[in-house]
């Protein structure tokens, strides 16, 4: 019976990984950055994992964990850049949220030094995308 449950739990917990494995995204990133997002990822995997599928499924939460954390950590100067930089607002009436991919149609602006990020200014929201796919990275409000 042990031995089922076990066998159940570490398959699930794999078969739950794949989608994150799946994914493939090409980087090239020649300054340092933040693991902050890396490491909330991997505790957070972690003790999921460990929920759903006890030792077996901490170590692989932990491990998903971390791959999604490090990908959605941009660096503080890539904010603070976007945070500075000043361009006029555009209105833009679909989804703004993290993980909505934008149309090419929006205006995109460079990131100094970071190829892999570009950024607009939609509804009066900074915006930081992946250059790659146009996703939404993170959504920052004028006010912050």
């Amino acid at each position: 019976m042990n031995t089922k449950l076990f066998v159940l739990s570490a398959s699930l917990a794999a078969i739950l990984a794949l989608p994150a494995y799946a994914q493939s995204t090409t980087t090239t990133v020649t300054t340092e950055k933040s693991h902050a997002g890396a490491g909330a990822g991997l505790v957070g995997g972690a003790a999921t994992g460990a929920v759903v599928g006890g030792p077996v499924g901490a170590v692989v939460g932990g491990v998903v964990g971390l791959v999604a954390g490090a990908a959605i950590d941009p660096p503080a100067d890539v904010k603070t850049y976007v945070r500075t930089t000043h361009v006029e607002p555009v209105i833009y009436t679909g989804p703004v949220t993290v993980g909505a991919e934008l149309p090419a149609t929006v205006a995109f602006y460079e990131v100094p030094k970071y190829e892999r990020y570009r950024w607009t200014y939609v509804n009066h929201q900074r915006i930081l995308v992946d250059n790659s796919t146009h996703k939404i990275v993170s959504v920052m409000d004028d006010d912050k």
